[in-house]
């Protein structure tokens, strides 16, 4: 059995974010609305989910997105110290990027996985599957370069044959196989809400977990810690965490074996129902 920890949301601000010019920082008044803009703060929170990690001696953590507010170098380069300075091995962390990583430009997630987070780049690299003896992780990319008044989700064509072919694979079938990605695989009731904030491609995900019962997903962007049903009656298998941004304790911990994946703690609030299936 295999432990997993999940983060979210961190949402970190760079120190010296008033320097920025004009539109930058409107962009990031923007985006942080409703929240605190203080750097010291985001950090403290971020700082001590990592020290609870630690105190629960996983065997992996993974952090599903908007890693940064709005994705500029710096908040990267934050993120790759506090991730050294809590001293968990890089081969133990996976990380997958959210929407915010990408409002400043589309390629900044990859810059930083190719400078300040290169140490964690084997273990996050998007579709690449990580085998441990009791869980399958792939890393899932719904980030894209958009207006900061949306807020979507998209994967691509190509990594969505890869992800279908993963969730097929008859090698894998024996363990859980857990997509970690930032937004929810499920739909929005207006096609409208979902074109803003949904995951443009969660009809193809719908039909691999109706093919795939071994296939599981985690998540971030609500803000909020649910266990969702494919379908009614059935045990959980998409799972989404607190926002670490918002502070309070935002770490959720998994245990994972060949009968799937279930959280250590029972939580209070569940998925009513079951997200839409494709008729």
């Amino acid at each position: 059995m295999a432990t997993i920890a999940h983060l979210t949301d961190l949402h970190l601000l760079e120190d010296n974010y008033a320097d920025r010019p004009f539109g930058p920082r409107a962009r990031l008044s923007y985006l942080s609305f409703g929240r605190c803009l203080d750097p010291g703060e985001r950090r403290k929170k971020v700082a001590a989910s990592l020290e609870e990690v630690k105190a629960n001696g996983v065997d992996h953590l993974i952090i599903t997105g908007d890693l940064t507010e709005d994705g500029d170098m710096a908040q990267f380069e934050l993120l790759a110290e506090l991730l050294a300075e809590s001293r968990i091995p890089p081969e133990r962390i996976t990380l997958v990027p959210g929407n915010h990583d990408a409002y400043a430009t589309g390629g900044a997630y990859g810059d930083a996985m190719n400078g300040p987070l290169r140490a964690y780049a084997r273990t996050s690299a998007i579709g690449v599957p990580l085998r441990f003896r009791d869980v399958t992780i792939v890393p899932v990319s719904t980030a894209f370069h958009q207006s900061p008044l949306r807020s979507a989700g998209a994967i691509a064509e190509d990594e969505l044959k890869t992800l279908a072919a993963l969730a097929e694979d008859s090698s894998l079938a024996q363990r859980p196989l857990v997509f970690a990605m930032h937004h929810p695989p499920g739909r929005h009731l207006l096609p409208l809400f979902q074109w803003i904030d949904g995951l443009l491609e969660h009809t193809a995900l719908s039909a691999l977990f109706d093919r795939c019962p071994h296939l599981h997903v985690i998540h971030g962007h609500t803000h909020h810690q649910v266990n969702r049903s494919v379908r009614k009656g059935e045990a959980p298998r998409v799972f989404s965490a607190k926002a670490v941004v918002d502070g309070g304790f935002a770490l959720r911990l998994y245990d994972a074996s060949p009968g799937g994946l279930a959280p250590l703690e029972v939580d209070l609030i569940d998925g009513l129902g079951a997200f839409a299936l494709p008729a």
